[in-house]
């Protein structure tokens, strides 16, 4: 996304917001003209004419044919906390991956599915340009900002700093030590989900009849969900009576290579849980290198349901994260932090199996298919 300074129509209505907010204007109040607003802010009437449109999408005011603009009433709730939670910032590292970019597009969604305005800033790293950005946008009237997404590694250091300088909380997407208190999900249930999905991969390869079951990611100490993952697949694992195969690789394309290539030794009975979609495409590349067929000779199941998991060779068979549940935990959080509340979410993400062909379920399976992923969906399965 391209990284801009705040046009002066978006700090306009920034402004505004700020009059709003403080009680300079009051709900069923009639906005001075465009021309009387514009030679109090210092702008063209046309800058304001743009921050007003912004306001009347964000229904903050409302215009009346023939009697002007008027701040809206709300009668459900305290206006000043509507206007608080209204508008928010997000600061969004450039380097997003697919899981990134479609998280992304559900926060996008589910703020317009509730009439709240995103500020959207692009930093290279939370250091001090991110620091300067997230002024700005708290200056432009974001009563709370989200990072929706910090890949690993990212460094906490930079995160504790950038929050310590800050006059607005931030929603963060996993916890750290001290500030767990602004992760969107309470710690006690942040990665239950994760151990979840782990088992119902684990039980649905057992249940095709593989007699091997590996888990392929990346290679990073960092990684509290991958180390959540690798913990449920041993323990799963154990339970089996089978041995922990875990392969982890850098982003070097040879180390991919001979993880497929491990795994040729055991072609035909060997299925793969990967950390994510794009490990899983990664891998069934390799394999094809080898001439490895997918799933006949190798099953490869990923993990988050990216775009590209529909139109690999063949189809990737993947576990839906549930982008809703945490894109409306951040939002519900960031709206009570804005009011000086707090609203963490406390576990119900559902993992969902999406079969297709690369799992190696329907060859397997055949018309058995469909009971397998019943006893999994209601949890009959050992």
């Amino acid at each position: 996304m391209a990284k801009h300074k705040p046009y002066i129509y978006e700090q306009v209505r920034g402004m505004l917001v700020e009059m709003i907010a403080s009680g300079g204007f009051k709900p069923g109040d009639r906005l001075p003209s465009e021309r009387e607003l514009a030679k109090r802010l210092g702008c063209n009437y046309h800058t304001v004419r743009r921050g007003l449109a912004l306001l009347e999408r964000d229904r903050q005011i409302e215009r009346r044919v023939g009697a002007g603009t008027f701040v809206r009433r709300l009668d459900d709730r305290d206006y000043s906390q509507r206007v608080a939670s209204s508008v928010l910032g997000m600061i969004c590292l450039s380097r997003m991956d697919n899981f990134a970019m479609q998280l992304l597009h559900h926060l996008h969604e589910e703020a317009e599915r509730r009439e709240v305005g995103l500020s959207i800033r692009t930093v290279s790293d939370l250091g001090v340009s991110a620091v300067a950005k997230a002024d700005q946008m708290i200056k432009d009237g974001c009563s709370a900002l989200i990072i929706p997404w910090m890949p690993y590694p990212t460094s906490v250091t930079e995160v504790v700093d950038l929050i310590r300088r800050l006059e607005r909380p931030v929603v963060l997407s996993r916890p750290i030590g001290g500030l767990e208190h602004l992760c969107y999900e309470d710690p006690a249930f942040f990665g239950q989900s994760d151990a979840s999905a782990v088992e119902m991969a684990y039980r649905y390869f057992v249940a095709l009849g593989f007699g091997h079951i590996a888990m392929f990611g990346p290679d990073t100490m960092q990684n509290e969900v991958l180390s959540q993952r690798v913990l449920t697949f041993t323990r799963m694992a154990s339970q089996h009576d089978r041995p922990s195969l875990v392969h982890l690789v850098g982003q070097r394309a040879d180390g991919v290579d001979a993880v497929a290539g491990r795994l040729a030794s055991t072609a035909g009975d060997v299925a793969v849980i990967c950390y994510d979609d794009d490990h899983a495409l990664r891998l069934m590349t390799a394999a094809h290198k080898l001439g490895l067929r997918i799933p006949q000779d190798v099953a490869v199941l990923g993990f988050n349901n990216i775009p590209l998991s529909r139109s690999s060779d063949p189809p990737l068979s993947t576990i839906q994260f549930d982008y809703d549940y945490v894109a409306s935990a951040m939002l519900n959080h960031a709206q009570a932090l804005a009011s000086d509340g707090s609203r963490q979410a406390r576990g119900g993400a559902a993992s969902t199996l999406v079969v297709r062909e690369s799992c190696g379920g329907r060859v397997r399976a055949g018309d058995g298919l469909e009971a397998i992923l019943k006893d999994i969906r209601t949890g009959a399965m050992p």
